[in-house]
């Protein structure tokens, strides 16, 4: 079962900064999940929430501003730490090269960022970034469809927080491979039997120890975790 860090590892650094980034690459993360907004001016920029009231020393929302403008603000201000709201380029100069996986959650679930799939996969060619080092999620899932329409060399996974029925069939129909449930969306024999079907099962965000053995026995592809040492250790026999 690989370890993904949830916007890096925000359990000891601030979340979606290079500083949490460079953090889940030392402690050697499988993935590195981030989230993905589009600015005024089409900068690709990674923050959680669609303004940045909550992790940042400023406000206001991202599709109001351009990325010079957001670079004035500090994201560490929570950990009394000095960093700035990274950019996509930012991150792909940092893992390139390495093994780890990028799963970008592109946040089109309630600012739809007109564009922003066409300004991934070019950022993404740009960089010359390897398509198996990356995939898709998102809540939305028209954008899934999009993305996979526009670049099909790239794995994409529905992010879904309820059950759905014939998850496999409505998987295969948005032309993803993989589902990102939330730890309580889906019951034991829900995971066995799409599992049989060839999805990769990445359960989030697992916070208790109970959470990581239960995916871990069931054999998920992944799952996102807060620490990735703290994970690891508890896997460990």
């Amino acid at each position: 079962m690989k370890l993904f860090a949830h916007r890096g590892v925000m359990n000891q650094f601030p979340e979606n900064t290079m500083a949490a980034f460079r953090a889940a690459l030392a402690a050697h993360a499988d993935g590195i999940e981030t989230d993905v907004h589009l600015t005024k001016d089409g900068g690709l920029v990674l923050i959680h929430d669609e303004t940045i009231d909550r992790t940042t020393d400023g406000s206001g929302r991202i599709a109001e501003m351009t990325l010079s403008e957001l670079g004035r603000y500090n994201a560490g201000v929570l950990f009394d730490l000095e960093e700035r709201i990274p950019s996509l380029d930012d991150l792909l100069k940092l893992v390139k090269g390495t093994s780890v996986c990028l799963n970008l959650e592109v946040k089109t679930d309630i600012d739809r960022y007109e564009g922003i799939e066409d300004r991934l996969v070019e950022t993404l060619r740009a960089h010359r970034f390897p398509a198996d080092h990356v995939l898709f999620s998102s809540f939305n899932h028209e954008t899934l469809y999009r993305l996979k329409r526009l670049a099909p060399e790239y794995e994409s996974a529905a992010l879904i927080a309820q059950p759905l029925f014939d998850l496999a069939g409505y998987l295969n129909e948005l032309g993803a491979t993989g589902v990102h449930p939330s730890v309580r969306t889906m019951t034991d024999d829900e995971i066995k039997l799409i599992q049989q079907n060839g999805v990769k099962v990445r359960p989030y965000t697992v916070k208790t120890i109970e959470q990581l053995k239960r995916f871990d026995r069931l054999g998920v592809d992944a799952v996102f975790v807060n620490d990735i040492e703290w994970a690891r250790a508890h896997l460990t026999p």
